[in-house]
């Protein structure tokens, strides 16, 4: 007002009430020409800023989309020409394995096809299960299990898939846990964190399953002691396609820990971590026990 009155045209915008204005004020002029009154004229703008916000919003969405898109098509290119080398290679190999006496050495290609064609389907699993949880097509059932007898057998499944050496050890003082979870989802957790641990840790070493309850929650903690994570980039750990610095040159898309997180809030958990470079890392998970 005291501007205005000075002579001065302003034209600005200002918030209250939740409310958002658009103000323009003119001086008056008396018959001398000298100002004698101001006028300031309020129009409601609320509207047209929630649009501006949907239109900036929506802007975000694409830039991040592209951006998802450009790092998608650079990690897709990379983590399929590795194992998809592999597996044209061995089969080049076979097929000049054909005299007697060459046994083992085909059954170690097809083995290394083998394995590199479950590293390909579980970069596929991932992407398809990234793109279901961005469309809102995954609902977790509720069906009661077993969570100790669950676990062990998905720990008898998991033998194969370890290192040379590697154990991995069941530590829980219950000898049975009735739970409301999704099974399937339950188990690409569980698949996930495990397979994680044996990945980034060394062969001939230990990965802690451990189960524990309280009143209210089941708690999962599972342990290795490998490499461990850099202290400045866990707080980005769960973020799409991201990947520590020190484990840029192991195979994986990134994508399984955002996954995992999005699985474990689906069932009403809660997933977090701890890790020292260098000497593991401890991811614990906690549902509720009703």
């Amino acid at each position: 007002i005291l501007k205005t009155l000075s002579g001065q045209h302003l034209s600005f915008e200002i918030a209250y009430k939740n409310r958002y204005f658009s103000v323009n004020t003119t001086p008056l002029f008396d018959g001398e020409k000298n100002p004698s009154g101001a006028l300031l004229v309020y129009s409601d703008i609320t509207q047209q800023k929630a649009e501006e916000q949907n239109i900036k919003n929506a802007l975000k969405k694409e830039k991040e989309l592209n951006e998802l898109k450009s790092r998608f098509i650079s990690m897709a290119s990379h983590e399929f020409r590795t194992p998809l080398s592999a597996i044209l290679t061995s089969a080049v190999l076979i097929s000049k394995q054909n005299e007697q006496g060459n046994e083992l050495k085909r059954e170690k290609y097809i083995a290394q096809i083998e394995k590199n064609v479950q590293n390909l389907v579980v970069i596929l699993n991932d992407f398809l299960s990234l793109s279901k949880l961005e469309e809102g097509k995954i609902k977790p059932s509720s069906e009661q299990i077993d969570l100790i007898h669950f676990s062990k057998m998905l720990l008898s499944d998991m033998e194969f898939g370890l290192k040379q050496n590697q154990k991995i050890n069941f530590i829980t003082a219950l000898d049975e846990l009735a739970i409301q979870l999704d099974a399937k989802l339950l188990r690409r957790v569980f698949m996930n964190l495990l397979s994680n641990a044996s990945k980034y840790s060394p062969e001939d070493t230990t990965i802690d399953f451990k189960i524990a309850t309280t009143d209210k929650t089941v708690c999962v903690e599972i342990t290795d002691y490998g490499m461990g994570i850099p202290e400045e980039e866990q707080k980005r750990l769960f973020q799409r396609f991201f990947r520590a610095k020190n484990a840029t040159n192991i195979e994986g898309t990134g994508l399984g820990l955002n996954i995992v997180k999005q699985y474990v809030e689906l069932m009403h958990g809660h997933i977090g971590f701890k890790s020292e470079l260098h000497k593991g890392s401890t991811f614990y998970i906690k549902f509720p026990l009703n």
